[in-house]
């Protein structure tokens, strides 16, 4: 094993511990301590609509929980669900799939093929003034679960955590 001298590996140290302060001085930060498109937390938001035009009757409401999980976690907002708030979000599906890859031969799915694709918009809560949009967000994934349901959990999660980090994207 080769070994360094102790002063060689204080100045390596050092040249680390400079080159981090130099960091961060440029402005440069986690994404979780930068403010999102709406603000650093304190305001209000509540979920205008989902707009789902599927035969998933369950979907809108996965999501729309997924999505206050995920927006209470990540401090982005408070959440409200009724009255008036400071920014509401109406969330469309643009494309969702399902499709069953690999059945055993009792004829049940061990295999989902799974795709969602979704755009989310916020309003300004007081003038209904469109102030951001997302673009479409997609995931997909094959996913090994008992039931359709249960496979598409995963991929909501990991749309609606595309769309927090989105939301941190501010520059």
């Amino acid at each position: 094993m080769h070994t360094y001298p102790s002063c060689l590996r204080v100045c390596l140290c050092l040249a680390w511990l400079l080159a981090a302060v130099a960091i961060s001085g440029c402005g440069y930060q986690l994404a979780s301590n930068s403010p999102s498109i709406i603000g650093d937390g304190t305001r209000t938001l509540k979920v205008k609509g989902v707009d789902s035009p599927t035969l998933h009757p369950w979907l809108p409401h996965i999501i729309r929980s997924e999505l206050r999980n995920e927006i209470g976690a990540r401090y982005l907002a408070r959440w409200v669900d009724s009255g008036s708030a400071d920014y509401e979000m109406q969330i469309n599906v643009l494309n969702f799939s399902t499709r069953e890859w690999i059945r055993t031969e009792l004829d049940t799915t061990q295999l989902y093929a799974t795709s969602l694709t979704l755009e989310a918009i916020i309003y300004d809560g007081s003038t209904n003034k469109e102030i951001w949009r997302s673009g479409p967000l997609s995931y997909s994934e094959r996913e090994e679960h008992a039931n359709e349901k249960a496979a598409s959990g995963y991929i909501i999660t990991q749309v609606i955590r595309k769309l927090a980090d989105t939301m941190r994207k501010a520059f």
